[in-house]
């Protein structure tokens, strides 16, 4: 009788043990280095404003002759830790000129101290049949 509880204690830390480590796995790969994915950006209104002023600030910096690119909505988004802020990647369906559907990328620091928004980057890829 005492080996079986003692059997059946033993197996108890073990499975405690591994539903622990896998868990924290799964945790540390959610969150590598701090980058966190974005759940539900769809209805995520900060993050679709965010995502539109990072647009709009890239239209602002090409130039006259450069076809201007219109927001659709943000597909995807990731942030995480900067010294002073967050850093945010956003995935934006975009038509550039009113006519070339694709992607925009582009990278937004929010400071924390004063919440100014700086762009950082950002690319426009064609969609192709």
């Amino acid at each position: 009788m005492a080996v079986k509880v003692h059997s059946v204690l033993i197996l108890s830390v073990v499975v405690v043990a591994a539903l622990l480590f896998f868990n924290s796995k799964a945790a540390a790969a959610r969150q590598l280095n701090g980058v966190e994915q974005i759940k539900d950006v769809k209805h995520n209104k900060e993050v679709q404003e965010l995502g539109r002023f990072t647009l709009e600030e890239a239209n602002k910096k090409v130039s006259e002759s450069s076809e201007k690119m219109t927001f659709g909505e943000v597909v995807s988004s990731k942030r995480w830790p900067v010294t002073g802020g967050v850093r945010y990647f956003f995935a934006i369906s975009s038509v550039k000129g009113g006519k070339t559907e694709g992607s925009f990328f582009g990278y937004l620091v929010v400071r924390n101290y004063s919440n100014e928004r700086i762009p950082m980057s950002w690319v426009f890829q064609p969609t192709f049949p």
